[in-house]
């Protein structure tokens, strides 16, 4: 084999190899096209789930926004009563600065219960049962100043017959205070 031929061959030989170095370059060049392609059609996908989460997440906060609101003007009502004497005290004064004819208070703690099951963050109440002997409009208007003052409390039972005097009915009336269950409120 003469020069000519080496020369030749040797060519050949780095045409084939430049050819076979291209063709393994464009299979590595597909390949990462349709690994970035890929990529691409899971980033759309990732983006359109997490713009639904979004409109989801956004859907549920509109929702429970009147929910919230609504607990945070409560919040002060139950932050204000986590003990019986502070439930009883605050009754006991009303009483007195209303100037009624009280004939009796009794208090008791018991446990609070919701259809019957236990409530687990309001677990007590304070029942007051007090009793007077005045002026109808003037116990009325003592009643809506402590549902005022006071709208987590309810009425357990009233029972109303004739006073002392004339214009006097005497009332019997039952209060239901709930207590703040302390270790719940701390979290």
């Amino acid at each position: 084999m003469n020069a000519k031929q080496v020369a030749a061959l040797l060519v050949v030989i780095g045409i084939v190899l430049m050819f076979q170095f291209g063709l393994s370059l464009r299979g590595k060049a597909t390949a990462a096209a349709k690994q970035a392609d890929d990529a691409s059609k899971e980033l759309e996908a990732v983006e359109t789930q997490l713009n639904a989460e979004r409109d989801y997440y956004n859907g549920q906060l509109r929702d429970v926004k009147g929910l919230v609101e609504f607990a945070d003007l409560w919040r002060p009502y139950f932050a204000v009563i986590e003990e019986q004497n502070e439930a009883e005290t605050g009754i006991s004064m009303k009483v007195r600065a209303s100037e009624m004819l009280n004939l009796s208070q009794r208090y008791e703690q018991l446990p609070h219960t919701m259809n019957n099951k236990p409530n687990e963050y309001l677990p007590l109440l304070v029942r007051a049962t007090l009793l007077f002997d005045d002026n109808y409009g003037k116990l009325v208007n003592w009643m809506g100043m402590m549902e005022r003052i006071r709208p987590t409390m309810r009425v357990g039972r009233v029972a109303m017959a004739a006073g002392a005097r004339g214009n006097d009915i005497r009332m019997e009336l039952m209060l239901e205070v709930p207590l703040r269950d302390k270790n719940k409120s701390k979290k």
